[in-house]
């Protein structure tokens, strides 16, 4: 008899399943519990890898085995005790409480050997826990869906120390880790490594074998599977020397902060065809971006940021942007408008293409601007009041809508921010007032274009409401005509009687 907590198998579930790459339609392999005075180890492997989860403790010695199925059927308390029973040579019996009712389940055993669990390499290296986060960001640049080249795989060079994954759109390389092999080698990605069941704060020991890649970290021993068939792009000469940049862009903390949160609810069009953003780079900074129905773009001002070298203005993917942000980036190196652009870090680069000069968006004077910090772009001659950020909600739709459109060519008094002082600085809550204490035309003119800015997306939201009430009507019409078809049947079962 062999006694865990229910705890152990909500971390088996979770974990087994990403390591071995099991999908919700896989039975998975068997399961073998082996106690013993060392502790309790719980194996499961297949083709893809081997797991092996370890307890500490003193165990009378014992070994049973179950289906995979028991880790998806038990469910109950972490703390609740769970029973396994060896009952007969083909029949094992698993006890727990669910909500305070007691559960039996006797599940039947496959006869045969069990198969031989993969041995720890001789030379295992220790890393720190950076290597775990390493190998997750490698799983989040490959490509599930790859054809010719091993774009599903993670590459690992041993003399170089470096981890390099790519989906043929960007490309990440972390070097600066201890491997203990000379050559490189192919591991296909999977979701393991962003799991949240794993210890991610402790040391990380990695080795391989000639057919296995070997990682220990706390009780988890994972034997993952290595590609020796399938061949790796070259990503070499993607990987520039920032010192040969055009222009380098500097993001402050502050303004990236900022642009993490802002530019995903930059407007786009709703069929997500037009996802280019452009950055201009012309003595300031400025991400712009621009709906296809709509008629002013809206403007991202990091006035916290820098530039040096060229002026240069290109169209990129905001998503490569944010993640280049997201993962901790905060210079990129850009070698022309048509070349990859290149995020820089220490042992770290990040690459991906821009979209051409036919993407860019060009500056509008009526643009809506919003500033990244408190104050007035140092471009701009003068300029109203930063824009309070407002959430309009609509059908299918979660980007904010911008508030306040801006005129670069407004009049200055030359004080030095872009405000004419007395009463031609008060407003309303209706707009600026002149002298007179009169809502001013100009103001008049904002309130115009801010209502002409929204009239696009409540048409889209409009016709998004007309279509779901078409849907509706159809469903409707198609429930009647299965009525109708079942009523008649009812009458020929009645005449045929």
């Amino acid at each position: 008899m062999i006694t865990f907590p229910c705890s152990l198998v909500q971390q088996l579930r979770a974990v087994f399943r990403r390591a071995l790459r099991l999908t919700n339609r896989d039975a998975g392999p068997d399961l073998l519990f082996a106690a013993g005075p060392d502790g309790l180890r719980v194996q499961a492997q297949n083709i893809h890898g081997a797991v092996q989860h370890h307890t500490p403790g003193d165990f009378a010695a014992e070994q049973i085995r179950l289906p995979f199925t028991f880790l998806t059927e038990c469910e109950g308390p972490k703390a609740a005790p769970v029973t396994l029973e060896q009952e007969s040579v083909s029949k094992t019996i698993a006890k727990w409480t669910d909500k305070r009712i007691p559960q039996l389940v006797q599940y039947d055993v496959t006869s045969g050997d069990i198969p031989v669990f993969p041995t720890i390499p001789p030379a295992m290296a220790e890393n720190d826990s950076s290597l775990w986060s390493a190998l997750a960001e490698a799983t989040n640049t490959t490509d599930a869906d790859s054809i010719r080249y091993a774009t599903n795989c993670m590459q690992l060079r041993g003399e170089a120390g470096k981890i390099v994954a790519t989906d043929s759109r960007q490309l990440l390389v972390q070097s600066g880790f201890n491997f203990p092999w000379e050559d490189d080698l192919l591991v296909p990605s999977r979701s393991l490594f962003p799991c949240r069941d794993l210890p991610s704060d402790g040391p990380l020991l990695i080795g391989r074998s000639d057919t296995w890649l070997t990682l220990q970290t706390g009780p988890w021993t994972f034997h993952l599977a290595i590609d020796k068939e399938r061949r790796f792009p070259r990503t070499e000469d993607h990987i520039r020397r920032p010192e040969m940049a055009v222009t380098r862009l500097m993001i402050a903390p502050a303004d990236a902060e900022f642009l993490c949160d802002a530019i995903e609810r930059l407007p786009c069009d709703e069929d997500g065809l037009n996802q280019a953003v452009t950055v201009d780079l012309n003595g300031h900074v400025i991400v712009r971006a621009q709906a296809k129905d709509s008629k002013v773009p809206t403007e991202l001002v990091l006035n916290r940021s820098s530039a040096s070298g060229e002026d240069m203005v290109l169209a990129i993917d905001p998503t490569y942007l944010a993640r280049a942000i997201k993962l901790g980036f905060r210079e990129l190196c850009l070698y022309g408008p048509e070349v990859p652009v290149q995020a820089s870090g220490e042992n770290r680069a990040y690459v991906w293409a821009p979209l051409g000069v036919h993407g860019v968006i060009q500056p509008n004077s009526k643009a809506v601007r919003i500033d990244s910090a408190d104050g007035h772009p140092p471009t701009c001659k003068a300029e109203a009041t930063p824009p309070t950020r407002r959430k309009t909600t609509m059908a299918k739709s979660t980007k904010p809508q911008p508030q306040v459109a801006v005129d670069e060519t407004a009049s200055s008094n030359g004080n030095g921010n872009g405000s004419p002082n007395g009463a031609a600085n008060a407003t309303t809550a209706h707009g600026p007032v002149n002298g007179n204490g009169q809502p001013d035309a100009a103001g008049s003119t904002d309130l115009i274009e801010q209502a002409d800015v929204l009239r696009s997306p409540l048409r889209t939201a409009t016709t998004q409401v007309g279509d779901l009430i078409a849907a509706l009507k159809q469903q409707k019409k198609a429930t009647r005509t299965v009525q109708t078809a079942l009523a008649t049947l009812r009458q020929l079962e009645k005449v045929a009687l």
